[in-house]
């Protein structure tokens, strides 16, 4: 039987790996808000050389400088916000995921059921060189460790999931790579 299981202690630095991901390539509100700090940089370029007011000038600088620095604050508070929430919680637990062509089972030590999806559930899948996004909605995801990956492999997954995932309107699924794999 095909099946893939992924057993990975709690990491921190994985969780956060996760979310910058996340930030980057699911949550489309960072880019607005990198967007709005551009629109002020270049009202702030276009003020500076229309006005003659030393004072306006430096109010329109401040607003760009404080806005363009308010960015990765931003972004990195969030992230370190909800990575510290689950440290808190999951700080010694071992999570198991179990792969099959039926369905995605994960389980953790320190409580008691497990969280099962259908292939069906699943909404895209992102593969990096380290790990593997699953998100079953447009906030929400586990991961999977390549390296922790004790039985099947990654390339069983791949088979796995682009053969039971439900396909898109033009008939692909949407598992997505976001690495070059090396060639031998």
């Amino acid at each position: 039987m095909d099946k893939i299981v992924s057993r990975t202690k709690y990491d921190r630095r994985q969780h956060k790996a996760f979310y910058l991901f996340h930030m980057f390539h699911r949550n489309y509100s960072t880019y607005f808000v990198i967007a709005l700090a551009i629109f002020v940089l270049v009202w702030a370029i276009i003020n500076a050389s229309q006005l003659t007011d030393p004072n306006q000038i430096m109010i329109s600088w401040t607003m760009a400088a404080f806005t363009i620095m308010i960015v990765p604050v931003m972004i990195l508070t969030k992230i370190n916000g909800v990575v510290k929430q689950e440290t808190t919680k999951r700080k010694d637990s071992t999570d198991t995921i179990e792969v099959t062509k039926a369905k995605l089972q994960r389980s953790t030590d320190i409580s008691e059921g497990k969280l099962v999806f259908g292939w069906h559930q699943i909404e895209v899948i992102c593969e990096t060189k380290e790990y593997i996004y699953i998100y079953t909605g447009q906030n929400q995801g586990i991961f999977i460790v390549k390296k922790d990956i004790i039985e099947g492999g990654v390339e069983l997954f791949r088979k796995l999931a682009k053969n039971n995932m439900k396909p898109n309107r033009k008939g692909k699924v949407k598992y997505k790579t976001y690495f070059k794999e090396a060639k031998v």
